[in-house]
């Protein structure tokens, strides 16, 4: 088992992109100990009689749950304990263009022992044209755009449209440097390290920043996260928010889990604020029920008791810009409860 890897692809209905991908790193990929996994759930489109291929046959295995268990939970169900040395986690709809990306990410891992993940330039691309199922991905229809290195928590500026995570677009260095945490499309860690945190957050399915509240409590734990800019890979875009069922209750339930986790309760009541004004009380009110029957607090208090740096250390350590008080964005709605704690 000594520096095998184990790539999961997580998989909802991604057609012929899944077989590309899994084609691509098959194709692409010069590395002694390595095996695919594509975690299915959820998916009605995707014809997956590729994996008995003789070119996939001992390097490639499918996993299928018939109910959606969003793209963390499906992480999840790829991996256990003992399996592998390292893990790599990519979306179904990826493409190599290194033959030695692999060996690079390990490599970065191995130079950072303590890191909680290693992510690679990832850089989103368009397809021209109309897909064709039983043909290979054409290189030459590929359209590539801006390139994503980490994402981190914000606040929204005055006057700037309302969000809570930002990508950062250019590479800081030309060698790895540190983010708050992975952007989730692409990114390796040991396999030992991701147990010890624990994974991704079991309680949030559909889609959601799953990448961003592993890579704050590694952060918060002493595992901080390493974007590789040597290495790249080219991830799909896609038109518009992303089209999966309870989107936003699933982004509001990821982020104030997060939040409530591990956040001060001045951010995490800043967080329950930003989203009362931009969302629906009647939302926040479902999400918050959930978080309430959940394990939070647990998970709060063991995160207290072995943190080695709070959150005020990583707010200042990724200058993330604090707000004033009046800031519109943070003004709570006349209709909203007043002064609501959980």
């Amino acid at each position: 088992m000594s520096g095998h890897v184990k790539i999961v692809l997580p998989c909802t209905d991604e057609a012929v992109w899944a077989r590309w991908t899994v084609e691509s790193i098959l194709g692409g990929t010069d590395h002694p100990s390595f095996e695919i996994i594509i975690s299915a759930n959820g998916d009605t489109r995707t014809d997956f009689s590729f994996v008995d291929s003789p070119a996939c046959r001992g390097l490639v295995r499918l996993l299928v749950s018939e109910c959606c268990l969003g793209v963390g939970n499906a992480r999840n169900a790829g991996v256990s304990p003992g399996d592998a040395e390292y893990y790599v986690f990519l979306d179904a709809h990826s493409l190599v263009t290194q033959r030695d990306w692999l060996a690079r990410l390990v490599a970065c891992l191995d130079a950072h022992p303590k890191a909680s993940m290693v992510q690679p330039e990832v850089t989103n691309f368009l397809y021209d044209g109309a897909v064709e199922t039983g043909a290979p991905a054409d290189p030459r229809r590929v359209r590539e755009g801006h390139s994503e290195y980490f994402i981190r928590w914000c606040w929204p500026p005055p006057g700037e449209p309302w969000r809570l995570v930002e990508a950062l677009t250019f590479p800081l260095a030309d060698e790895p440097f540190e983010g708050m945490a992975g952007a989730g499309m692409a990114m390796a860690m040991r396999a030992e390290t991701f147990h010890r945190l624990g994974g991704f957050d079991p309680e949030v399915t559909g889609w959601y920043y799953e990448a961003l509240d592993y890579g704050i409590l590694g952060w918060l734990l002493g595992y901080p996260m390493i974007a590789e800019p040597r290495v790249r890979i080219l991830h799909l875009g896609k038109a518009g928010p992303p089209q999966v069922p309870r989107l936003t209750i699933n982004i509001i339930h990821g982020i104030l889990r997060t939040a409530y986790k591990y956040l001060s309760p001045r951010r995490r009541d800043m967080a329950e604020l930003l989203f009362r004004k931009h969302t629906s009380d009647v939302e926040v009110d479902q999400v918050l029920d959930t978080i309430r029957h959940g394990r939070w607090i647990e998970e709060r208090a063991r995160v207290l008791r072995e943190r080695i740096r709070d959150d005020d250390w990583l707010f200042r350590r990724f200058r993330i810009r604090e707000p004033r008080h009046g800031d519109d964005a943070f003004r709570r709605p006349a209709e909203s409860p007043a002064d609501r704690r959980y």
